[in-house]
């Protein structure tokens, strides 16, 4: 099977967008719940494209950090994201694959998912990623290959959303012990790239893939808070011209 048959094949297993009305439900229970338990703040807006395609990049300290791509936008986001949730109450575990979340096992690329998520940005569709691989405490770490790897291999413009609790996403905590909702806040950066000009045919090399990874994460760390960058901390270099 040729390349192009393959990518077709696989733009009809996975038209874009899927499960619309399963998703645009969530996303209004998560908007409900979001007001009556946080102080949602949602800064740039202006920066969101109209449509795609569309590559959304975020950290991911606490497994509602999820929400902020889904809280801030009005896109029918596909995610592509290890189904793990450590942290999350056993009642919320069903709602990445409830979602349709593409499935990846941390350190272990599935080749089925990777597939599909070029499928979507060759359809135009809105794609989103944490390109850490896992929910971790702050500050930032080291990018897994795959945000980085789609990105060359689409040439997919990027857009870094970071979302972050300076409550340590403590909501309930929140409410008893300080008596007012924990404060989260989405902040929407500008679009950037994309970092090649994109071909599904070729296979980014070591190199490129490393550079992409740290462009994304020094987008991203530039929405956070200092302490929660990291190794991004520093003034970012134009690795990409």
């Amino acid at each position: 099977m040729s390349r192009k048959d393959l990518t077709d094949a696989y733009i009809q297993k996975y038209p874009y967008p899927r499960r619309r009305l399963i998703r645009r439900i969530l996303q209004g229970l998560i908007i409900v719940a979001s007001a009556a338990l946080t102080e949602y703040h949602i800064e740039g807006k202006e920066n969101l494209p109209k449509d795609g395609p569309l590559l959304i990049v975020g950290n991911h300290f606490h497994f509602l950090d999820s929400i902020g791509p889904i809280r801030s936008t009005n896109y029918l986001i596909e995610f592509i994201n290890d189904l793990e949730m450590p942290n999350a109450p056993a009642s919320m575990r069903f709602l990445p694959s409830l979602w349709g979340t593409l499935k990846i096992l941390q350190g272990s690329p599935n080749l089925e998912s990777m597939r599909a998520a070029e499928a979507i940005l060759t359809q135009g569709g809105v794609l989103g990623i944490f390109p850490e691989g896992h929910v971790h405490p702050a500050p930032l770490g080291k990018p897994l290959p795959g945000a980085a790897f789609l990105a060359l291999r689409s040439g997919a413009p990027i857009l870094p959303i970071s979302t972050y609790s300076e409550d340590s996403w403590d909501l309930f905590g929140t409410l008893r012990k300080k008596k007012r909702r924990a404060r989260v806040i989405s902040r929407i950066g500008k679009p950037f790239g994309p970092l090649a000009k994109g071909s599904l045919s070729k296979v980014p090399l070591r190199e490129e893939v490393k550079a992409a990874g740290w462009e994304i994460m020094s987008h991203i760390a530039e929405l956070l808070p200092h302490h929660a960058r990291g190794i991004y901390a520093q003034p970012r270099e134009e690795t990409f011209a």
